[in-house]
Formats: C-alpha cells, structure tokens, sequence
C-alpha cells in the first residue's frame, strides 16, 4: 500500500502499524491498528464558514430555503424551476449528491444514509484523530473532548439506502455499544446528540463529474468522501462549465 501511496501522493511511509496504540487510546476487543500518516482532521464548521467568505467577497448571490423541482435544458440554457420561482442560467452545476436522481437522468448514484452521534464533553479524553474500521463503515474522531461515532450502515443496507433524514433505533443501539465495549469501554460517558446525513455512492469511489446535458452538468457521487474530496470536484465541475 505504501508503493501505491508513493505513486499517488509521493509519500513513502503514509502507512504503519500502530498496535501499541491500542492500549494509549483505551480500546477494548480491538485486534490492530494502522497509523495513516497522511490522514488530518478538519473542522467543517469553519470550512463552511470560509467558503461563505469567499462567496459574498466575490459578490455571489446565495440562496437558501428554496426547493428545486425541475431542471431541464433547452439547448440555449439551464432552467431551474423553484417552489417560488422560475430561474435560467447559461451552465448549471448539480452537486445534489445522494438526492441526484430527484433532478438528473443519472444511473450509477444512490442515496446512503449516515447515522451519527455525539458525546458530551468527556474530560481527560485520550482518544485524538480520525478512526476508520470494519471496511469503513464505521468512522469515529474527537471533536476537543468530545467523540462523534458514525456508521452501522453495513446493518441494514437496504433500509439505509433512503433520503430520508431520521434516525433508527437499531444502528443507534450499535453505535452505543460499540462507544460503551470498544471505544469508550473504561469512560463514563453521556450521548449529547443524534442526527443522520445523506450520502451519493455506486458501484465504484470515483466521483461522476460530467456534461448531462449541453449546458447541465452532474458533480455526484462523493462515496462518503465529500469533506475530502468536495473541493476537487468543484474545481473540476467549474472548469467544464467554463470550457
């Protein structure tokens, strides 16, 4: 893995084996651990924030609260049909992700639900970075002193392959015991809240970013990558709206 990540990244040493860890971070049950070197964490609060910024001082209008019904090109435009109005635009960029087949003709994308939840403050927290196990259906980190834990997809994937945001008892109840016999197995610790997200995937990781139309344009299928990834694919997708 580490030649691979060499070809890519022109990183030697990304992976190691970090077992002795383990015991540093508290687990219980857990067989081994991988340090990926090339791995941070980032707040996505104030990356948000920042891309906000960078709108407003480019003098981009953004409009929020609003629902998209319909797209369709006429060969000379995109016209995007609202719940308050009518609007048209030379290119449109699609970047819906999981919710794409709602607007676009668009095969390999399917919605992907993500549970989650988070700890109250935990003092003396040892746990610090981005955690990823069981093929990455699970994905744990800290946030200051707290811990978010999301996942269990792997439970019911037919029930989570769904755009709708709620939560359900039996992946709640996994994430718990997971945090409670794995993670957290030697902290008090109290679950200050819950919430789900919607993610795009298919059959493969790679991002579909292409022209659907002549002036409509598909930025999809983040494969539950999109805080890593997102800022290419817009790149991408604004450099073939402006060809």
């Amino acid at each position: 893995m580490n030649e691979k990540m060499l070809k890519v990244i022109g990183e030697r040493n990304c992976y190691a084996l970090a077992n002795s860890k383990i015991k540093t971070f508290g687990f219980k049950n857990a067989k081994g651990l991988i340090l990926n070197r090339c791995e941070g964490q980032i707040d996505t609060g104030k990356m948000m924030e920042s891309l906000m910024i960078l709108v407003r001082k480019n003098n981009i209008t953004i409009l929020t609260g609003i629902t998209v019904t319909n797209i369709f090109d006429t060969g000379f435009a995109a016209i995007i049909e609202t719940d308050i109005a009518e609007f048209s635009a030379k290119k449109v960029v699609v970047a819906i992700n999981g919710f794409a087949k709602q607007l676009l003709n668009i095969k390999d994308v399917n919605p992907a639900r993500a549970q989650v939840l988070i700890t109250k403050p935990i003092k003396g927290l040892k746990i610090k970075g981005s955690f990823h196990y069981q093929q990455g259906y699970y994905y744990f980190r800290n946030i200051n002193n707290r811990l978010l834990f999301g996942g269990a997809r792997n439970l019911d994937i037919k029930g989570e392959t769904s755009t709708d945001f709620k939560i359900t008892a039996q992946i709640q109840k996994d994430l718990e015991k997971k945090l409670k016999h794995m993670i957290l197995p030697n902290t008090p610790f109290e679950i200050d809240q819950r919430w789900a997200g919607i993610m795009g995937v298919g059959s493969e990781k790679k991002p579909i970013i292409k022209l659907v139309s002549k002036n409509i344009i598909a930025a999809v299928r983040m494969g539950g990558m999109g805080v890593a990834i997102g800022s290419i694919v817009g790149k991408e997708a604004a450099e073939l709206a402006n060809e």
